[in-house]
């Protein structure tokens, strides 16, 4: 059943429209808000919130905590999570809830996992008990990780649910090491399909297929030009079969932080450029999304990196961004409070301070519509189970905000 399933989703991922790329980097802001940001708490380098059936939220802290958070703010440490190597873009991402956290109370965390020679992206599943003692994790399981670990950061560690609940994807960035994003044997720089115990999910576009037995570690290089000579660090056997091929759903991805699936049952992904070049893709299995062969942008140190235009064999970014919005999360608005944004994607925005709304037209196209100052480095936006937005900052203190219509 789940093979048909998955079937079905893949065709209706490759029923799409070709548009003209977007930029939507000089998109003005709105003269003024339309909504009002209530601080709630504070929290150090927040990453992500995970909404409980109840309304109380789940809050990763990137310096490695996990909190209970009730809309009123009282905060209660969650214990027995794993250890995380935190620093640069590292440590305790992403949470969320399992699509059947009603009845077995999973939730699912990514995080920089230590080891030796550096930190990989790893995806570990918990029951959360809450009872008079606090909260906890119980039966902490790694479900799926990066065996090489290594340098860099850009862990991307997204994670969304396939609308039938039967599995997920994962987000895997390219730790700055650029080239392993186009290498079918590295997870790095990939979307992976898994099921929902981490292994490769069925119906993927390279399904029963196993990679290379060992792989090249690189350190980061300066650019995409010196990516393709760097040296050679050390080599990565893996323990077993290489399930890596078998897990790809798309590959070519930079930062990928945001991952979500509209109402029409498509997928869309969001992620970092280098020197321009955000970038919001719409997914479709067993695409090579470019990265780092072509990117609307420039590397950091000037050296250039070939248009999309000039690669027909690649799939380019519906909206880019140039310059950046260097952006944090992206989630579809479902809910009463904003009737008018129903079905709209929001994007948060860290170097933009920004807020972004775009639209769809049902047919695999994307028009950006407002773009809102808030004036905070907005790492996360989630919707409540009552339609209200809460608003992360990417910052020490970083605030909670609840968002609520004027």
């Amino acid at each position: 059943m789940m093979k048909l399933v998955t079937a079905a989703m893949f065709l209706a991922l490759m029923a799409t429209r070709v548009d003209a790329q977007i930029n939507a980097g000089e998109k003005a802001p709105e003269a003024s808000l339309p909504f009002v940001m209530t601080p709630v708490a504070t929290f150090n380098l927040p990453w992500r919130i995970a909404f409980l059936p109840d309304g109380r939220m789940l809050i990763t802290e990137k310096v490695g905590a996990l909190w209970l958070v009730t809309q009123q703010g009282d905060q209660t440490p969650v214990a027995n999570i794993p250890d995380v190597l935190y620093g640069g873009q590292g440590g305790m991402l992403g949470v969320y809830t399992s699509p059947h956290y009603a009845s077995d109370q999973s939730i699912y965390l990514t995080y920089s996992e230590p080891g030796d020679g550096g930190s990989s992206l790893a995806l570990a599943r918990a029951r959360l008990v809450i009872d008079k003692e606090g909260a906890r994790l119980e039966g902490l399981k790694v479900i799926w990780h990066d065996g090489e670990r290594g340098k860099g950061g850009q862990f991307g560690a997204a994670v969304a649910f396939a609308p039938d609940g039967k599995s997920l994807f994962l987000t895997s960035g390219d730790r700055q090491r650029m080239t392993p994003a186009q290498d079918p044997n590295q997870p790095l720089g990939k979307i992976l399909h898994l099921t929902l115990d981490g292994k490769p999910a069925p119906g993927n576009p390279m399904a029963g297929k196993t990679g290379a037995a060992t792989v090249n570690v690189i350190d980061p290089p300066k650019d995409t030009e010196e990516a393709k000579t760097a040296p050679v660090i050390r080599t990565y056997t893996f323990p077993g079969r290489n399930l890596t091929p078998a897990e790809t759903w798309t590959m070519g991805h930079r930062t990928p932080y945001g991952l979500a699936f509209a109402p029409d049952g498509r997928l869309w992904e969001l992620e970092h450029g280098p020197k321009g070049g955000d970038e919001l893709n719409l997914i479709q299995p067993g695409k090579n999304y470019g990265w780092p062969l072509a990117s609307y942008a420039t590397n950091y140190n000037g050296v250039p990196i070939p248009s999309p235009d000039t690669r027909s064999d690649l799939t380019k970014p519906v909206i880019y961004w140039t310059p950046v919005i260097a952006p944090g999360n992206l989630i579809f608005y479902k809910g009463k409070m904003f009737p008018a944004w129903q079905g709209s994607a929001l994007i948060s925005g860290l170097v933009t301070k920004s807020l972004s709304r775009i639209t769809f037209d049902g047919k695999g196209g994307a028009t950006p519509a407002e773009r809102w100052d808030v004036g905070h480095r907005i790492r996360d936006v989630e919707v409540a189970p009552d339609g209200a937005l809460w608003m992360l900052e990417d910052a020490n203190p970083g605030a909670l905000w609840r968002v609520t219509p004027k």
